[in-house]
């Protein structure tokens, strides 16, 4: 379309879930500029709810330390996909591990680039309900507290912008426009 092509890519750094590429880049022939480019397996963002018996909306988040940021967020259950594991496998997984729950119920929604500047990731967003408890161990470096918040408590916290993760507040929109949620 605008007729840039990569013509040399080298791969700088290997590592179990991301490579980091140099490219360089073209347009007819001539060298346009070099770029950092990291590759990622995928991953996977999960918005759990649950609907009480008045018809309350509630959702279930994670509040865990992220280090390249050095801070505590509050953001929906997510991880990244292991080797050939399918998203819906790593959705039944990571609810397991971060809240301590097996869903009944799963739906893909959509899925969408994190960061297509400079990152190929692509993540996964699904609707969870329907829970049963059924525990997993945590990774090894998570220190995860599980907060269960209502449809209004989350909208505050998201409008008051208490809720830090691009992440958690894209699926938290895109869940309320697929149900009709104001």
């Amino acid at each position: 379309m605008n007729g840039i092509t990569r013509k040399k890519s080298t791969v700088i750094y290997q590592g179990d879930y991301i490579s980091l590429r140099n490219d360089e880049l073209y347009r007819d022939n001539t060298f346009l500029s070099s770029r950092d480019v990291v590759e990622h397996v995928g991953s996977i963002v999960t918005v759990p709810y649950e609907i009480s018996s008045t018809g309350e909306i509630f959702f279930y988040l994670v509040r865990q330390w992220r280090n390249p940021i050095d801070r505590w967020l509050l953001e929906f259950p997510a991880g990244t996909l292991n080797g050939s594991e399918n998203p819906e496998d790593a959705v039944v997984r990571e609810l397991q591990e971060e809240i301590g729950k097996f869903p009944e119920a799963i739906e893909f929604h959509s899925d969408f680039f994190v960061a297509p500047g400079w990152c190929n990731e692509k993540m996964y967003c699904f609707f969870a309900s329907k829970f049963r408890e059924s525990k997993l161990d945590s990774d090894v470096d998570e220190d995860i507290k599980v907060e269960k918040l209502s449809l209004i408590e989350l909208k505050k916290k998201v409008e008051k912008s208490e809720i830090k993760d691009l992440k958690t507040i894209a699926s938290f929109y895109l869940f309320c426009e697929k149900n009709g949620v104001k």
